[in-house]
């Protein structure tokens, strides 16, 4: 059988010794550049497990009906906005999620929210420029922080900002005043929480209801001050507003690790405002997260195609199996 792994950019899998795993009871074919539609098919098409990382990949409806062998996909991450699910399952193709990531992705909110607080920027170009800049940065303690989506992701960040002293709200699509106070955060509904928040966190995922969750309409209720960090998904915000809201300065600024478009166009006019901080959707990218995701993958591989047992399946319900063996 033949394993196919797409996208290692950073060539991270290539290197971890866990591959090993896999080599003793597959072929493994490991690839790293951003092939055109027609060479990824050529890779695809008889693969009995295809691995992906992350959504580098679009699994199509076309896509999904050329492969030919396929028993498994052993998806990294739990993001399955890539895949045409419905395919999958009219298919009878398994998909397996793994879990992780959400502590890399709290670690660059926090730290975009210091970096900004702190001007830290700035304050090292100056440095570097030679100067000895006066500056007086934002305390953290006292503020507050606004969390769209207390999943995982905004959990840890509450947590965070509460051992800075902060006031720490939230306001979710299914959020139940409950479930905040069993967090120990406040429960606040959208509009009160952008009304009031010096920071506003976006770590809700991108479904239908909340592409374009926030609009300008969202933005003009916010303070002058208000910092907004997006790392979910670039269209959960409505783009073209947050560069008004950014160039006119309805807002204080933003920390964005995600965009409509990626790569963002050299010519965005994100690019050109000295009041954002910009990365290049590197969340969950850290040493931790490329191990655990690929460790996990190849549990979900083995266990499914070598003991017979599904692990991790998220259409297990939705589709027929039988058990394969090697």
């Amino acid at each position: 059988m033949k394993v196919v792994i797409l996208d290692d950019w950073e060539k991270s899998f290539a290197k971890n010794p866990e591959i090993e795993r896999l080599r003793q009871h597959f072929q493994v074919e490991i690839y790293h550049d951003k092939p055109s539609h027609d060479v990824l098919l050529s890779r695809i098409e008889h693969a009995d497990v295809i691995l992906p990382i992350r959504e580098r990949t679009r699994f199509s409806k076309e896509v999904l009906q050329q492969l030919k062998n396929i028993k498994l996909i052993a998806q990294t991450g739990a993001g399955l906005a890539h895949i045409d699910m419905d395919e999958a399952n009219r298919l009878n193709i398994p998909v397996a999620t793994t879990p992780g990531g959400s502590a890399a992705v709290v670690e660059l909110i926090i730290g975009m929210m210091i970096t900004h607080s702190r001007n830290l920027l700035s304050l090292h170009m100056q440095m570097k420029q030679g100067q000895w800049a006066e500056s007086s940065g934002l305390g953290l303690e006292n503020k507050t922080v606004g969390i769209i989506g207390l999943g995982k992701i905004g959990s840890g960040v509450a947590k965070i900002a509460r051992a800075f002293n902060m006031n720490t709200i939230a306001w979710g699509p299914r959020l139940t005043e409950e479930r905040a106070r069993a967090q120990g955060v406040e429960f606040s509904e959208l509009e009160d929480l952008l009304q009031r928040s010096h920071f506003v966190m976006i770590t809700v995922r991108l479904v239908p209801e909340t592409k374009h969750l926030l609009s300008e309409k969202h933005f003009k209720l916010m303070r002058k001050d208000t910092f907004l960090i997006n790392t979910s998904r670039g269209e959960v915000v409505d783009e073209a507003a947050l560069v008004r809201a950014l160039e006119e300065n309805w807002i204080g600024g933003a920390g964005l690790d995600v965009f409509n478009h990626e790569p963002i166009d050299q010519n965005h006019p994100l690019l050109k405002l000295n009041n954002v901080i910009l990365t290049p959707h590197i969340g969950w990218k850290t040493d931790n997260m490329f191990h655990q995701f690929l460790s996990v993958s190849i549990d979900n591989i083995l266990s499914f195609l070598i003991e017979g047992k599904p692990e991790r399946i998220v259409n297990l319900e939705k589709i027929h199996i039988n058990k394969p063996t090697v």
